[in-house]
């Protein structure tokens, strides 16, 4: 047991260590985004939301950060010759996994933790942040400022309302238009703001409107609604019931009520009479592979802890004979590999309809992990 709390402890300092590191590191990178997502917000607003982004980022950093760990410590228990008398002393050396895999189920416990139940709730306070910011901005325009440019909305005015700072005078208005890369155009003598909790709410006055060059007829006044969700970072992700702000019950919640909505619709067009097309049901498949993969991906992140203790441990023992910075160089290569082959290419595979939502969420897992198995065998046996 000594030699177990021995080598425990010891992964246990280099991975602390490791994760304040990387979290020290990405803090500018993470500061400067949250400026970016905030836009004209103050520097309260922006210390809001920087622990919220760095919490997202924990469940990558932790993985990571334990890879660091196996990889130095069996590294410098191999270069001091520890590793060599832990075996001429009669110890199996794969009990010498154990310390490993005991830390990696604890961190794995952890991601799995943090992606299931914890981070969606922490994006949705993020997101509903932005919004909150957005719609201060957007009110509270600096006294004298006649354009404004948010995302593909764009207003320039001559002059604004002394009075009522949300009404702009002789103003040229560009509106997004959904599913056309050509945004709607207006001339307006006025136009006047106001806003909800979640729309941005624009009256034109005396107005005409134009659209790919093509100038309409004095329409007097219109109204139309923005939504504050498109004026913001992630614009396709207009609302909670994305997947991302989901817990793990939540998505399987989801999947079971479209389920229920698809055999109802099913059962409706029996009745009388019709028959569905396979297209018809396209955009509930779309919608519960996202779910579903969103779910796999949850548990796959939580063992991707335990598939890195066999990379880990086997790349410190087999380059031994190496520097310390090349086994930590080809530790983090190989993550970043098995990052872009699991949240790049096997999640748009399954979502593309490609996989099945298992297959692209597990796939790059066991692939990868398999090759720790072998690289495991080989460094065990030498």
């Amino acid at each position: 047991m000594k030699l177990f709390f021995y080598i425990l402890r010891q992964l246990l300092v280099a991975f602390l260590v490791s994760a304040a590191g990387m979290v020290f590191i990405a803090m500018p990178g993470v500061a400067v985004g949250a400026v970016h997502k905030l836009g004209g917000a103050g520097m309260a607003s922006v210390l809001k939301l920087v622990p919220l982004m760095v919490a997202v980022f924990v469940p990558y950093v932790l993985p990571v950060a334990l890879l660091l760990a196996l990889v130095s410590t069996y590294g410098r228990l191999s270069a001091q010759n520890e590793w060599t008398a832990i075996r001429m002393s009669g110890v199996n050396p794969y009990r010498m996994l154990m310390p490993a895999v005991t830390l990696a189920v604890l961190a794995g416990c952890g991601v799995y933790g943090l992606n299931a139940e914890i981070l969606p709730r922490i994006k949705k306070a993020q997101k509903t942040i932005q919004l909150d910011e957005l719609r201060q901005v957007l009110k509270n325009l600096a006294r004298g400022k006649t354009d404004l440019s948010i995302k593909g909305f764009f207003l320039s005015s001559t002059y604004r309302d002394p009075d009522d700072h949300q009404t702009f005078y002789d103003c040229l208005v560009r509106v997004p238009v959904k599913g056309s890369p050509t945004p709607q155009t207006f001339y307006a003598k006025s136009v006047h703001f106001a806003f909800t909790e979640t729309e941005m709410q624009v009256e034109l006055r005396d107005s005409r409107g134009s659209q790919a060059g093509v100038v309409f007829d004095s329409i007097g006044s219109a109204k139309f609604v923005v939504s504050l969700d498109k004026l913001i970072e992630n614009s396709e992700e207009r609302d909670f019931s994305n997947a991302r702000y989901l817990t793990s019950g939540d998505l399987l919640a989801a999947v079971d009520r479209i389920h229920f909505e698809r055999i109802s619709v099913y059962c409706a067009l029996l009745a009388i009479g019709a028959t569905p097309k396979a297209s018809f049901y396209k955009r509930w498949e779309n919608t519960e592979a996202r779910l579903l993969y969103t779910w796999h991906q949850h548990w796959a992140n939580g063992f991707t802890c335990l598939m890195f203790v066999l990379v880990g441990v086997s790349t410190g023992l087999l380059l031994r004979k190496g520097t310390q910075l090349s086994a930590l160089a080809v530790s983090v290569g190989f993550a970043m590999t098995y990052w872009i082959a699991s949240l790049r290419l096997g999640k748009q595979l399954a979502r593309d309809g490609v996989l099945e939502p298992w297959v692209g969420a597990w796939g790059p897992l066991l692939f990868f992990s398999l090759v720790g198995v072998w690289l495991t065998h080989r460094a065990l046996r030498e």
